[in-house]
């Protein structure tokens, strides 16, 4: 909720164009500390399903998931550069934790997909794969840079994450 929240508020942040990370930037950091935070204890909880559900199957998945989890953790005191500023360190290791967050969980569900598959849940199988497909996209017009839309295709991954979790909440009961 706290994600969506920041999205609503007066912030600055130019939804389109910035990283959802410019909202640490902003009067409401504490909120994305929150969402971050949250975003965590999702992927373990999704890492807990995933055992549950697939077993030995899931192993790949909750490796990455683990990946995603620390990623994003991480991402709490590690702040992006401003916009407009010269590039730091701290900046660059906030884009590589955002990165390897992002590929860590797309990755995910795409491996969870086949698992799925295997296991005989048809249905909740093609939706992984899915919105594994929506996170690839939104990293690949991220990635493009040629756009100025960097922030809705950042949007695009995290639609894609989140309703992936929610999807595999639903899928375990």
């Amino acid at each position: 909720m706290t994600l969506l929240a920041v999205h609503v508020l007066p912030t600055q942040v130019r939804v389109l164009h910035d990283p959802v990370s410019s909202y640490r930037l902003t009067p409401y950091r504490p909120w994305t500390i929150v969402s971050k935070v949250s975003l965590s204890i999702a992927a373990g909880g999704t890492i807990i399903g995933l055992a549950g559900l697939l077993g030995r199957h899931a192993v790949v998945a909750c490796v990455l998931l683990a990946l995603f989890a620390i990623s994003t953790a991480l991402l709490t005191i590690m702040p992006m550069d401003a916009r407009d500023t010269a590039s730091t360190t701290g900046g660059r290791v906030h884009n590589a934790l955002a990165f390897i967050g992002f590929a860590s969980v797309t990755a995910a569900a795409l491996v969870v997909g086949s698992a799925l598959l295997e296991a005989g849940l048809d249905e909740a199988a093609i939706w992984s794969t899915v919105l594994g497909g929506v996170m690839a996209v939104g990293a690949a017009g991220a990635a493009a840079q040629r756009t100025n839309l960097f922030g809705l295709f950042e949007r695009v991954i995290y639609a894609g994450f989140i309703l992936w979790f929610i999807l595999i909440g639903i899928t375990e009961f």
